[in-house]
């Protein structure tokens, strides 16, 4: 009999929460191919792992820290220095992953750049729109910290992600995912730059392990990634779904998008939200607060 585990600390309406809880299915799917997500409605949507292998949330915080400290994730962050690299070298990471038969690390290199779209400045391939950094920061290094912190303190920071709250207390940069860790100038007593930045470690892995989900492509040279929606401003688009989905129907679902407005309802989705990629400096971007999506003239559908 299937389990519901409930998921306090991973909210729908928040863009990182929810990436983090579909980067959470397509995880725990490897050791329980018959999980599933779904979002309930308390005081704000929480998400709630549906697992015939998993009978509560302490069972699977600790084989999250197992998989931490396992070989699984080796090589995913530091084949190179950062993602835009020249497409040969792209390319011969995706070869070499392939090779060796590691389909999830050749999934989720695949999801970090568009094949086909290349900057014509410097000849480096296009990233994600999930690429959210620049100047010495970079989403390889970020990740690579990232990745450590969370090894060394697995149990407590995957608690802090999935169970809540979120504390904010580990002094890294959250990659632009984290609305709520943007440091705004204009609401500080000091410039943001003279303070250290600070994220939802875990959850920020857990998202980025739900790239895969958001593959980008080139169109007519220029990245377009799943997920987004590109009309002067671009959003990043997500289904709140109440039925429960296994990783292939989620899968499914996220890249078809449209989620028409008469059919949302056959496809178990009570909501759409979206979040504005803000850019800003050269290169910076965040995401800013959701916002509930109201059918409209407007909506994609």
């Amino acid at each position: 009999m299937s389990t519901i585990i409930p998921l306090p600390g991973l909210l729908g309406a928040h863009p990182l929460a929810a990436l983090a809880s579909f980067g959470l299915l397509q995880t725990v799917s490897a050791w329980d191919p018959s999980a599933r997500l779904s979002f309930a409605l308390q005081d704000e949507w929480q998400a709630q792992l549906h697992s015939d292998v998993f009978a509560d949330a302490d069972a699977l915080i600790a084989k999250l820290a197992e998989w931490q400290a396992s070989d699984a994730l080796n090589g995913w962050f530091n084949w190179a220095d950062d993602v835009r690299v020249p497409p040969d070298d792209y390319r011969a990471a995706l070869t070499t992953a392939l090779a060796a038969d590691d389909l999830p690390k050749a999934a989720w290199l695949r999801a970090l750049a568009a094949l086909g779209a290349v900057d014509k400045q410097k000849g480096l391939v296009k990233p994600t729109a999930f690429y959210m950094v620049s100047g010495q920061q970079s989403l390889l290094g970020g990740l690579r910290e990232i990745f450590g912190h969370v090894r060394a303190e697995p149990v407590s920071l995957f608690t802090e992600a999935l169970i809540g709250p979120w504390r904010y207390a580990t002094r890294l940069h959250s990659l632009g995912w984290d609305p709520n860790a943007e440091r705004l100038h204009a609401l500080r007593s000091r410039a943001p730059t003279s303070e250290k930045p600070s994220c939802v470690a875990a959850a920020v892995l857990l998202a980025a392990m739900a790239l895969p989900l958001y593959p980008p492509a080139s169109d007519a040279g220029r990245a377009r990634t799943t997920g987004f929606i590109y009309d002067g401003d671009n959003y990043f688009r997500w289904p709140i779904v109440t039925a429960p989905v296994q990783i292939d129907e989620l899968r499914s679902l996220l890249q078809a998008g449209g989620w028409r407005v008469g059919e949302r309802w056959r496809r178990g989705i009570a909501a759409v939200y979206r979040s504005r990629r803000s850019e800003f400096g050269q290169g910076y971007a965040v995401f800013r607060a959701a916002q509930l999506e109201r059918p409209s003239a407007n909506t994609p559908r």
